[in-house]
């Protein structure tokens, strides 16, 4: 019988681990600089509105996709490649994880958030 009970015990939790997979990975500042130095291909999307974008972003970013009009089109995505890791930036980083979450449900295999957005960042900016 407590064998029985372990086995249980032991194969719910492996089911509410895998269950909270979200498909994407929240990073920090630091693992973003050494993202943006690394020679890895990497895509750099920032998912805040144009004029956001122009007004002030973090060198490296070179994809800007609205977050609200990729809410409504995916088709936004056509243009990145699927294979390629993507780091997924906004203001604060509420946008940017609704983004990861389409990034990841339209088929992106490596997905990567910024925390804290273009606020939390202390690195340099344009």
């Amino acid at each position: 019988m407590r064998k029985i009970l372990f086995m249980f015990v032991l194969v719910m939790g492996i089911l509410t681990l895998a269950a909270c997979d979200k498909g994407y990975t929240d990073i920090s500042n630091e693992e973003l600089k050494e993202m943006l130095e690394s020679d890895e291909d990497i895509q750099f999307v920032d998912v805040r509105t144009v004029e956001e974008f122009y007004t002030e972003r973090i060198p490296g970013f070179t994809y800007n996709i609205d977050y609200y009009q990729l809410e409504e089109d995916t088709s936004l995505l056509d243009d990145l490649d699927k294979n390629r890791p993507v780091v997924i930036m906004c203001n604060s980083g509420n946008r940017s994880i609704g983004a990861s979450e389409i990034f990841v449900s339209e088929g992106f295999s490596e997905v990567y958030n910024l925390r804290d957005g273009i606020e939390g960042w202390d690195g340099e900016t344009e």
